[in-house]
């Protein structure tokens, strides 16, 4: 560790932090451009200089300074904001005064700094220097090269993330500019993180672009549910309605990034293919009409239920709880398989093969209790030993390769909780509507065993509801009420029986999740009095 000094204030570290990050532990912020945590220091911008009191030299940029002991920096002494005001000068000489139409306006850096660093009285004389504007690079972004800052931050990425290498710096002065090779397209999966991080409005996202003002915008923290990656997102949503999804930073699954098929699903959450009203036998009708249709279904016994890789562990536990509690005897099957998603291309890097978010909890579900496997299921069907089959999440006629029109021969009832209208749907005697993952609270797995929670953004939609409490109200109708009609105290179930999770609990998974056996090993490990 390091002992280091920011603005009179002592402060240890790990050492080499950059002393960017450094000077957030104590609260203070040096402004920077070129500057990103999952990329090489460039420091090219010089927007984070700062006075060395000691440990060093004169001026030096921030970014490209590790911690070390009996550094001492000042980021408030006058030299520092002179040199910060003469740094914003050179950027704006030749920037377009546009800000009222430019769609990084309110979540831009350039105007952030030049209302806290900015010379208000132009000294310009000569006119701008006019650089491409709204160039067509890739499938997801627009580029408006007088824009830039020429921070590199986009060729950094191409280079050392994606490995692609599309974007360059060319010419040299005020005359340079960012640019694609000629006749290239940007092509690789992640372009959307390109308008991520360019600080100002150079490279934007074609979908978002011009839909609504960020400032309009509210936020709210969960996961990706695209595949078994998880990775950290942000919702941006106003009135009901989603405006995109924004990767959100977590060093453990998936840095800073997110691939554009995940981050373009949020289009499917209020699609037409959305289930709505809850069903019995192609008719609409009240959700109690649909529960009470499936008591009376589940009374004639053999009944099954089969967990969801789709869905949440509140709902897989929900689930599992009402076989126990609701409906003694009834066998719990879960269905292997990778859920190909054709719009995913797996890679090594974020895209999993498993097109499921939860796949991990369903297995951890299976260790913990009967579970029985695909094969099982298959046979169970085939020999026509089941009446009712109850199926959470998961198309699983697709998923077996089962004919659309064969489950009414397999079987005389097939119920459905889901999302979205698929062949399992179709083919279902019952149908109920659940929730979709941003309208509810709950947990994934991802597939390194980390829990990772989700915060509802939105109210759900028509009569749909988190699963977890459709599943609790099944069951208060068959007089085994499971106790999961609230998020929080369903996963607080789990943890305390489910080998792994002991200790864990929604304020312990936090922001970053936990891995299965780390709240454990914790909890069990012996205090050192430190």
């Amino acid at each position: 560790m390091a002992l280091v000094k920011i603005n009179g204030i002592e402060v240890e570290v790990p050492d080499g932090t950059n002393m960017i990050e450094a000077a957030k532990e104590v609260g203070v912020e040096i402004p920077h451009y070129c500057y990103h945590p999952h990329l090489t220091i460039a420091g090219n911008c010089r927007m984070c200089l700062v006075d060395v009191e000691a440990g060093g030299r004169g001026p030096d940029v921030a970014c490209n300074m590790g911690a070390r002991d009996g550094l001492a920096i000042r980021t408030d002494t006058e030299q520092v904001t002179q040199m910060r005001k003469s740094t914003m000068e050179f950027l704006l000489v030749n920037h377009p005064l546009d800000c009222p139409i430019c769609d990084q306006a309110g979540e831009c850096r350039l105007q952030d700094y030049y209302m806290e660093h900015g010379n208000y009285e132009s000294r310009l004389s000569d006119p701008k220097v006019s650089k491409a504007k709204r160039q067509d690079i890739g499938e997801h972004i627009v580029l408006d090269a007088e824009r830039c800052v020429a921070c590199s931050r986009c060729v950094r990425f191409g280079d050392e993330i994606t490995h692609t290498g599309e974007l360059r710096l060319f010419d040299r002065g005020d005359h340079t500019s960012i640019g694609i090779f000629p006749g290239e397209k940007l092509s690789h999966q992640y372009q959307g993180n390109l308008a991520d991080i360019c600080p100002v409005g150079a490279l934007t996202n074609k979908d978002f672009r011009f839909e609504k003002r960020v400032w309009y915008l509210r936020e709210q923290d969960s996961i990706c549910n695209g595949c078994a990656t998880g990775c950290n997102i942000t919702v941006c949503h106003e009135q009901g309605q989603i405006f995109r999804y924004l990767p959100r930073r977590n060093d453990d699954v998936n840095d800073s990034w997110m691939c554009d098929s995940g981050r373009m699903s949020y289009k499917r959450v209020g699609d037409m293919s959305r289930l709505l009203r809850p069903v019995v036998n192609g008719e609409s009708v009240q959700m109690d009409e649909a529960i009470q249709a499936i008591v009376a279904s589940v009374t004639l016994g053999d009944v099954g239920v089969v967990l969801g890789a789709q869905e949440t562990n509140e709902a897989n536990w929900a689930l599992y709880q009402l076989s126990r509690l609701g409906i003694p005897g009834a066998r719990v099957f879960h269905v292997e398989g990778h859920h190909p998603d054709p719009t995913m291309a797996p890679d090594d890097f974020l895209v999993s093969e498993d097109a499921n978010p939860n796949t991990a909890g369903v297995q951890l579900l299976a260790a913990h209790g009967e579970v029985e496997d695909t094969d099982a299921l298959q046979t169970a069907l085939a020999d026509g030993v089941l009446k009712t089959l109850i199926v959470l999440g998961d198309d699983v006629v697709d998923r077996l390769h089962i004919e659309p029109n064969k489950p009414a021969q397999l079987l005389p009832t097939l119920v459905y909780l889901g999302t979205h209208d698929n062949h399992t749907a179709q083919a279902s005697t019952i149908v109920l509507p659940v929730a979709a993952h941003v309208s509810q609270d709950g947990s994934f797995i991802n597939k390194d065993g980390r829990v990772q929670r989700l915060r509802r953004a939105l109210n759900p939609l028509g009569d749909a509801q988190p699963a977890y409490a459709v599943i609790d109200a099944l069951g208060a109708a068959l007089g085994g009420a499971p106790g999961t009609a609230k998020a929080a105290g369903t996963f607080a179930q789990m943890a305390a029986e489910i080998g792994g999770m002991s200790g864990m609990s929604y304020q312990t998974l936090g922001a970053q999740g936990q891995v299965i056996g780390d709240a454990a090993s914790a909890a069990q490990s012996p205090s050192t009095g430190e």
